[in-house]
C-alpha cells in the first residue's frame, strides 16, 4: 500500500509540473500570436495606404492628361 501511494505521489507530482509547464507554454503562444497579429494589421494597414495613394496619383494623372489636352487643342 505504502508503495502505490509513493507512485501515486509521484504521477500527482509529475503531473503539476507538465501541467505548470503546459501552461506557461500556452501564455507564450498566446502573446506570440498577439504580436503575430499587431504586425498583419500593420502590414494590412500600409497596403491600404499604398492603394489609396495610387488611386490619387493615378486621378491626379488622368487630370493632367485632360488639361493637357485642352491645353493642347486650344
Amino acid at each position: 500500500l505504502l508503495i502505490m501511494e509513493t507512485l501515486i505521489a509521484d504521477l500527482e507530482k509529475q503531473l503539476t509540473e507538465q501541467r505548470l509547464g503546459l501552461v506557461t507554454n500556452i501564455k507564450n503562444s498566446e502573446e506570440s500570436l498577439i504580436r503575430t497579429k499587431e504586425g498583419f494589421l500593420k502590414v494590412e494597414g500600409a497596403l491600404e495606404i499604398i492603394n489609396i495613394i495610387k488611386i490619387k496619383l493615378a486621378e491626379e494623372s488622368k487630370e493632367n492628361a485632360a488639361v493637357e489636352e485642352i491645353i493642347g487643342s486650344s
